[in-house]
């Protein structure tokens, strides 16, 4: 489930914790990989995108993106694994405090 944009100051990192879960029997599970992608906005008024293998961690994929590579304003991501997963989104906000 997804809400409103979380802020963060720019320059900082934002962790990404994700389990997935069945999707057939709503039970977790672990896929072979997952990746985050996080699609931001730059200086040069575009935007570009850095994608991120996560790292397993227990039953959860974990992975950091540092917004010192973003200008201020709102970066989406998502996170995705291959086979029938759906995939998880969200916004960043990022902004100076």
């Amino acid at each position: 489930m997804t809400t409103g944009p979380t802020n963060i100051t720019q320059g900082n990192s934002a962790e990404f914790v994700t389990q997935f879960f069945d999707p057939t029997t709503g039970l977790p599970t672990t896929p072979s990989s997952a990746t985050l992608t996080v699609t931001y906005p730059t200086s040069a008024g575009g935007t570009a995108s850095s994608v991120l293998d996560m790292a397993l961690s227990g039953f959860v994929f974990v992975a950091t993106w540092g917004s010192s590579v973003s200008a201020l304003g709102t970066a989406n991501w998502s996170v995705n694994a291959p086979g029938q997963f759906a995939a998880t989104t969200g916004q960043i906000r990022v902004k100076v405090w």
